[in-house]
């Protein structure tokens, strides 16, 4: 019987696991009131040199074995990169680039179930699903990996090459 008893409890804790999951991702990326270019509470649309201080103050440092910077957001280790090159306007950021490890699949899916109820698809080509998150036309690029997933935020000052 007490066996019987572990596995549900077993089960229902892997249930919590997984909606907890979710919603950390939704308190990570998401806020009703929050500006679509706003990430962790650093606006995006800010100069590159304001952008780059906030990072800083939120613990961001950068990793050189990883090559971009690492901090906590939320409770979860991630992994940011910005892209200064391919900008509209000098001194701004064109992208930031958001790398989340997952211990699991399902831990994967749940995130992503969180974007397509949050986020309106508006394409899912070759492994890269696209949603818009403003009606300027700002967009967030949602690809699966190994480890987890990568959300590439397109300001306004992103220039495709």
């Amino acid at each position: 019987m007490s066996k019987r008893i572990n596995l549900q409890n077993s089960k229902i804790m892997k249930k919590l696991f997984y909606s907890f999951a979710m919603m950390l991702v939704a308190m990570l990326f998401v806020s009703t009131e929050a500006n679509a270019y706003e990430f962790d509470g650093i606006d995006l649309n800010g100069k590159q040199q304001q952008v780059s201080r906030e990072i800083s103050t939120k613990g961001y440092v950068y990793d050189s074995q990883k090559g971009c910077l690492t901090g906590n957001c939320q409770g979860k280790q991630i992994y940011l990169s910005l892209n200064t090159t391919d900008v509209s306007e000098a001194g701004r950021v064109g992208q930031l680039i958001v790398e989340i490890p997952f211990a699991d699949a399902k831990e994967i899916q749940a995130a992503t179930t969180v974007f397509n109820v949050i986020y309106h698809q508006t394409a899912n080509e070759n492994g890269v699903v696209t949603y818009s998150v403003d009606k300027d036309g700002t967009t967030m690029a949602l690809t699966q990996s190994a480890t987890g997933i990568k959300l590439v935020y397109n300001t306004p000052y992103y220039k495709k090459k």
